[in-house]
């Protein structure tokens, strides 16, 4: 029980600290990325010398600054002003130099794994901005047939010398649009090995299916181009996955298993020491009757139950080892107060903190009275234990009715199966 309570102690007690470690790092971190924005913003100021206020680059969304005006109509205090401040823009002349410097650029930008606009044969990657200039773009397929208006290629069909297409983007800066044309050439898309003979297979299933519609089953090929081949129709998730699934859910209930054992333990360890009360109580009127102090009658109590223990005769009792704890402190040096209200602490049950309480009162006003409190305390403790012991039996009974009910269902399954069976 000693090392129960030390472990659930340290426990609470590494949580704690953790927590506290956490708070003040977050703290401090907060803290330091203050101290370092401060520090950096006088490095480089909204408000520049000279009233100047820098603008956004091109292509960036606008800045909204909140003012505090000083001197208006000789005001000592300051107005607040809010300015709305539009990013650069470009002039007419700017937008068409920039238009066709990106036109030149663009066939890097859009080719992906294509060599050339001329020898198309993988998607296009058409892109919708480029913010270094500012300039958004937008695109429109010439040739639905052949290409999409979001860079796929239909080029199923197509022969080997490809076939032309036409690309119209349209640039704009948000107040110049232009709109150009590009040509593209779209060739037949380059296979794998595997490709290939994976298309051809495809082909040959959709012949052989063609041929068998008239039959009840369908036999897949088994060989192409002397190789052997196997089938399998995918579904449900990888094994990796499932399995990794499986490691965590089973470490949550690993979890909610030694939570409830715990509980359980502790629920355990409380009926046992209630019901242990009243012959904690009888065993002390006991030896208090016979002569003895309360410090003799409780080594002798403690004595006899660690002989009962190491010659088989009893098993272990939580309320006593708890007592041989205590007796062990009262031999060390520790006073029989700290160790009597140590010993109700470590209980956590209210009838072992009042027997702690009246030990320690005994011990200062007396044990005239102690025996007819003890005998007062034990009556009640009689009581409850009774009704514990009624009640510990009515939750037997409520357990039992599970396996009576299971029971019942098997009967009636071996009784209605045979008759369904008979009747089938």
């Amino acid at each position: 029980m000693k090392k129960w309570s030390g472990r659930r102690e340290g426990f609470w007690k590494r949580e704690t600290m953790s927590r506290w470690k956490k708070q003040l790092a977050c703290a401090a971190a907060g803290l330091f990325l203050g101290i370092l924005a401060q520090y950096s913003e006088g490095f480089d100021p909204v408000l520049k010398d000279g009233y100047i206020l820098n603008r956004n680059p091109l292509g960036q969304e606008e800045e909204t600054y909140l003012l505090e005006v000083r001197g208006l109509a000789d005001s000592r205090e300051p107005e607040r002003l809010e300015l709305i401040l539009e990013a650069e823009q470009y002039t007419e002349k700017e937008a068409e130099t920039a238009y066709e410097q990106i036109i030149g650029e663009l066939p890097g930008y859009i080719l992906g794994d294509n060599p050339s606009l001329e020898e198309v044969r993988l998607p296009l990657k058409l892109i919708s901005e480029l913010p270094e200039y500012g300039v958004d773009l937008s695109w429109r397929s010439g040739s639905p047939d052949l290409l999409g208006s979001d860079g796929q290629i239909h080029g199923e069909g197509v022969p080997e010398q490809g076939e032309q297409a036409v690309l119209f983007v349209r640039l704009t800066d948000g107040n110049w649009p232009r709109e150009y044309e590009i040509p593209v050439r779209i060739k037949p898309p380059l296979m794998t090995p595997v490709q290939r003979a994976a298309k051809d297979l495809e082909e040959q299933i959709k012949e052989m299916e063609q041929d068998s519609r008239y039959e009840s089953a369908f036999s897949l090929p088994q060989f192409q181009e002397g190789n052997r081949l196997s089938y399998d129709i995918p579904g449900g998730l990888p094994p990796i996955l499932s399995l990794t699934a499986l490691g965590l859910a089973g470490a949550f209930l690993i979890t909610l298993k030694e939570t409830a054992d715990l509980k359980k333990q502790e629920e355990r360890r409380r009926q046992q020491m209630l019901l242990d009360y009243s012959e904690v109580l009888s065993r002390l009127i006991i030896f208090l009757g016979a002569g003895m102090s309360i410090r003799s009658a409780w080594e002798r109590i403690a004595v006899d139950y660690r002989r009962s223990v190491e010659h088989g005769v009893h098993q272990k009792r939580y309320i006593y080892e708890e007592m041989v704890l205590t007796e062990s402190q009262l031999k060390s040096g520790v006073s029989e107060s700290q160790a009597f209200y140590e010993f109700g602490s470590r209980c956590g049950l209210q009838p072992y903190m009042k027997l702690a309480a009246l030990l320690e009162q005994s011990r200062k006003n007396g044990a005239r009275s102690l025996r007819e409190r003890l005998r007062l305390e034990m009556a009640d403790a009689f009581e409850q234990r009774k009704h514990q012991a009624r009640r510990l039996g009515e939750e037997a009974g409520t357990r039992l009715l599970i396996p009576l009910f299971l029971l019942l269902a098997v009967v009636m399954v071996m009784i209605a199966v045979p008759a369904w069976l008979a009747f089938g």
